[in-house]
């Protein structure tokens, strides 16, 4: 008896879900270390600060280094992937970010630093592009959602383990030191993965005047730009500067923010499976919906209300930021061809982080500097909430258009 002949989106042959869990947590770990490059600066920006003497805002605005390189890694990432294939764009990513990391533990000034936190953005920013193509490799169009969901609970456990790491080890050494484990693990997956690619040889698209138009010419494409871009703030720019608010804005200790921080994470690391699982189910566009206007009014709750209204918000809002990237993802999907979805990635990311995970962050901290630190956070989770519309546009063209019924985000 053959297994089934079907053939997937990008011309694969289909297999069972189950029979791709091996490389979809493989790919998971190597998205958790790649995350972890760019986001144990986090818990560290304390010490940074007092060392090399910047202030609140000097020490938000290194995020958005990170984000600058990240944002080229992302734009040349189709050239990498059109020449060596997506795995090798890979695990080129992945060794070429250890080596980065290991050079910026030996920082000892900002000029240093800030050269460091450029290349580390540049080296990590070559990964997704090929990742996202490469997780549905073989699967069905039914299973994106569950694919996506692995790979999406990397920032959660980022964020529990990062925090743990940074306390355990600041107790015994300096900040530079705390660098080295993760550049040590990104490095060895990096190889591991170069000499055994677990997700197929497949090749990217590189970019040109006429595939960018392609892609950007598809209206549905900028509405889910800019869901994306909330998205990312609410996650990984509400997190960098959590650390830092947590301690100069709500006055806790450096041991109580970081435990306090990563506990809060430990509920997340769940939701992107049910999310993945529902959107399956029930279609990406009402939970996205639905994910937007709970997670706008948690963010919110960050910067008002007493304590205890605080702390629930410190552990529902990293939940529902985790939810929203499995349903986006699927969006993506559907809205761009398979062979041109690493330079879907490649467009929809960089202006999304530059706001999220860079702007986002200057201007907490600069608010932070003025006395207002918890201002940002309400007006991030404002604007979400209020941007729930926005889903509606990212329906197909065979979807009747919103100017000829109510708008109503709470359709698939």
């Amino acid at each position: 008896m053959s297994i089934s002949v079907t053939l997937g989106a990008d011309g694969e042959k289909v297999v069972p879900f189950r029979s791709r869990l091996a490389p979809l947590l493989f790919m998971t770990v190597i998205f958790l270390f790649n995350f972890l490059a760019r986001f144990i600066w986090g818990p560290l920006l304390v010490p940074i600060e007092r060392d090399l003497g910047i202030s609140h805002t000097g020490a938000g605005s290194l995020f958005f280094l990170i984000t600058i390189g990240y944002m080229v890694g992302l734009l040349i990432s189709g050239y990498v992937s059109q020449r060596f294939s997506h795995p090798g764009a890979i695990g080129l990513s992945c060794v070429s970010c250890g080596i980065v990391l290991a050079g910026a533990s030996m920082a000892d000034s900002l000029l240093f630093l800030a050269i460091s936190m450029v290349l580390v953005g540049l080296a990590t920013g070559i990964y997704l592009p090929s990742a996202i193509p490469s997780l549905t490799y073989g699967l069905a169009p039914g299973d994106y959602g569950k694919a996506y969901s692995f790979h999406e609970v990397s920032p959660s456990l980022c964020f529990i383990i990062g925090p743990i790491l940074a306390e355990v080890m600041l107790r015994h050494y300096p900040w530079e030191r705390v660098l080295l484990p993760v550049a040590g693990g990104i490095f060895l997956l990096g190889i591991i993965y170069l000499l055994r690619p677990v997700t197929g040889r497949t090749y990217g698209e590189a970019p040109s005047s006429k595939s960018v138009r392609r892609v950007l010419s598809e209206r549905r494409y900028w509405f889910l730009l800019f869901i994306f871009m909330l998205g990312a703030g609410a996650n990984v720019g509400v997190y960098a500067m959590l650390p830092l608010y947590l301690q100069a804005g709500r006055g806790l200790d450096q041991t109580t923010a970081n435990t306090l921080l990563s506990m809060s994470r430990i509920a997340a690391i769940f939701s992107p499976f049910i999310v993945g699982w529902a959107t399956d189910r029930f279609g990406p566009r009402r939970l996205l919906a639905a994910i937007m206007v709970l997670n706008g009014a948690a963010t919110a709750m960050l910067g008002v209300g007493p304590e205890r209204l605080f702390r629930g918000a410190l552990f529902i809002q990293p939940m529902l930021s985790t939810a929203f990237f499995p349903p986006i993802w699927t969006i993506l999907s559907e809205i761009v061809h398979p062979r041109s979805r690493n330079l879907g990635v490649s467009l929809i990311v960089p202006p999304a982080f530059i706001m999220g995970g860079g702007v986002l962050p200057t201007v907490i901290g600069a608010f932070g500097d003025a006395g207002m630190f918890p201002v940002g956070f309400i007006l991030w989770g404002v604007m979400t909430f209020l941007s729930v519309v926005a889903v509606v546009y990212t329906h197909s063209p065979a979807t009747p258009p919103p100017d000829r019924s109510p708008p109503d985000a709470s359709r698939g």
